[in-house]
C-alpha cells in the first residue's frame, strides 16, 4: 500500500514534467461523480478532506488555468 509520501511524490513528479492527464473540467466531474456514490459510507472528516480538495480542483478549474500555473514544492 502506498504512504501518504509516495502519492505526493507521484504530484511532485506530475507538476515537475508537465503533465496533464485529464482537464480540470474533467477531473472535476468525474470527482463529483464518485463523490456522490460514495457519500453514505464515509465518515464526515473524510466528507470535509474529500469536499476541500473538490473545492479547490474546481478553483483551478475556474480560476487557475492549470498547471501552467503549477509551481515545484522544493
Amino acid at each position: 500500500m502506498p504512504t501518504p509520501e509516495d502519492v505526493i511524490a507521484v504530484f511532485e513528479q506530475i507538476n515537475i514534467e508537465g503533465k496533464d492527464f485529464t482537464r480540470l473540467e474533467d477531473a472535476c466531474a468525474g470527482f463529483a461523480q464518485w463523490l456522490a456514490v460514495e457519500w453514505e459510507g464515509l465518515r464526515d472528516e473524510e466528507v470535509r478532506l474529500l469536499m476541500a480538495v473538490g473545492a479547490t480542483l474546481w478553483r483551478e478549474a475556474s480560476f487557475g488555468g492549470g498547471s501552467h500555473n503549477w509551481r515545484p514544492l522544493s
